[in-house]
């Protein structure tokens, strides 16, 4: 009997990878293709959605040729995908602007207008807040990076470009175009542009929130489950990918749902922590959960019967890689290896070095855009080695601070599975081990666990698979990191400090940065 595969692009901030997965959940292949984030105005983070669709075209080409596979064996295309985009097409699909993605700002002044009013808790309005957990489980953040928030900001600021939309699209929203010639979103995708009505016995866009706030119905997408078909490959994109027209198109999932999935933590209450350029820790649960004053919600699931409670931070690897550009400017080969035997070389706590990672705000455990990072108590006696180590820790402790607001609404974790790019590092799976006095499970192939996830719900919407849940069987696990306990008491009084350095900062930052987009 051939091998049958199928075909998984996670296409990131950073660029696509494009992955060749056996039924059994087994990447044989994989190939990426790198683009740029443009930031043309400050507070404006941009891509061209050509630029998406060239790199899912030359690396499914090139994992083709270089696999041997022939097209044929191919039994369904899949996309996971960052989230939080806005983009306006038009009825055939072409841009009208490139996308603002999940790191722009620039909508800052119009969610501040959402959230006004006179009686306000952690800066939201009480009445509209209360609206929007009843309807969508959560509600857009102050920093302006949410869908509604950029929809009014177009409506505002660019007229011409909004009466013109006929859709506004994600980034996966509109690879799914590109490849059938459909407008059809993911529920987790239509949950976070705070627009939809995620009441379980709803789940569809929320009239009365589009209404309010005067955006059209039918400038958006069909709602889809991430297991159902999107629709089925046409000429034009089978031909410039080079597989069979009419090759069945999965609705897929968001970077994070996606990830959740190949996390392998796919029960209730079950813990997953993603280290990548940003960072989250997540869990499944079958009822919404929220904590509105650290940002803490739930959104839909790429399983249709469950949400996702999520408490997300903006930058994690990012950080790693602002030091590198610092340190590092020429081309160093296996750069990360280094910082991590710089890190594992110094002692536990950096010397009383303390690195805050809010490069660029924060939403959770603090939703606040003027935050910033910065190295704390830096002295004559620190190593570059003291500053690599201190960021791996800032971190791991921002990330102690979202665990702790998570389990309050879910339950204590014994064990953390740890997904991403950060994951392959032994040195910081050993911190969030210490930092978070959790075990931490190191995830086979921790990159790949988006392009699993994302395969994953292939499987299940093209009958490969009975559920979701059988991904748990599917993902094994390499290492396991059990909390030093001489580290964990030293990490527990230097994450006091953590906290302390936000409480009598954050009015600083608010006074230098208020009235500026990131």
């Amino acid at each position: 009997m051939k091998e049958k595969y199928i075909l998984a692009h996670d296409v990131g901030t950073s660029g696509n990878k494009a992955a060749l997965v056996r039924l059994d959940n087994t990447i044989v292949g994989s190939k990426t293709a790198e683009y740029c984030v443009h930031y043309p105005e400050r507070g404006c983070a941009e891509q061209s959605p050509s630029d998406w669709w060239n790199a899912v075209v030359t690396t499914t080409m090139d994992l083709l040729d270089s696999s041997g596979t022939k097209p044929s064996d191919i039994v369904g295309l899949v996309f996971s995908a960052q989230m939080a985009g806005t983009l306006p097409v038009d009825d055939e699909g072409e841009a009208l602007m490139p996308c603002m993605i999940w790191l722009d700002t620039r909508a800052a002044e119009q969610a501040k207008r959402i959230w006004s009013g006179v009686i306000k808790v952690s800066g939201y309005s009480v009445f509209t807040l209360m609206r929007f957990l009843r309807i969508t489980g959560g509600a857009p953040g102050l920093a302006g990076k949410d869908g509604i928030s950029k929809m009014l900001w177009l409506k505002e600021n660019e007229p011409d470009i909004y009466s013109k939309a006929f859709k506004f699209l994600d980034s996966k929203d509109y690879l799914l175009y590109k490849s059938t010639g459909n407008f059809v979103t993911s529920r987790d995708n239509a949950n976070i542009t705070w627009l939809m009505d995620t009441r379980t016995e709803r789940l569809c866009w929320s009239d009365s929130i589009l209404k309010k706030y005067g955006i059209q119905r039918e400038k958006l997408p069909e709602i889809k489950k991430s297991t159902e078909l999107a629709g089925r490959l046409t000429a034009e994109a089978a031909e410039d990918l080079g597989l069979p027209e009419g090759t069945p198109v999965v609705v897929g999932a968001g970077d994070i749902t996606s990830a959740a999935i190949g996390s392998g933590a796919v029960t209730e209450n079950q813990i997953h922590a993603y280290v990548g350029t940003s960072s989250w820790v997540a869990c499944h649960t079958s009822h919404r959960k929220k904590d509105v004053r650290h940002y803490v919600g739930s959104i839909c699931s790429a399983n249709p019967d469950m949400y996702l409670c999520v408490a997300e931070q903006e930058t994690a690897g990012a950080c790693l890689d602002w030091v590198k550009a610092q340190m590092f400017k020429e081309n160093v080969e296996e750069v990360y290896e280094l910082f991590d035997h710089m890190a594992a070389d110094v002692e536990p706590g950096s010397r009383g070095l303390i690195f805050t990672p809010w490069l660029f705000g924060e939403r959770a455990p603090v939703d606040n855009p003027t935050i910033r990072g910065g190295f704390h108590n830096l002295s004559l006696d620190h190593s570059s080695g003291h500053i690599v180590r201190a960021v791996l820790e800032g971190v791991a402790f921002n990330m102690k601070w979202a665990l702790n607001c998570l389990e309050k609404l879910t339950q204590r974790a014994d064990a953390i599975n740890i997904i991403g790019g950060g994951a392959l590092s032994r040195t910081w799976c050993q911190i969030f081990a210490d930092v978070l006095n959790r075990r931490m499970k190191q995830v086979c192939d921790p990159k790949e666990a988006g392009a699993k996830g994302a395969a994953i719900i292939a499987a299940v919407t093209l009958g490969h698979m009975k559920r979701l849940e059988d991904a748990e069987r599917l993902v094994r696990i390499d290492e396991v990191f059990e909390p030093n306990l001489e580290n964990v008491k030293l990490y527990e009084g230097i994450f006091k400090e953590f906290k302390n350095i936000y409480k009598n900062n954050c009015k600083m930052c608010r006074r230098l940065n208020a009235g500026k987009c990131l």
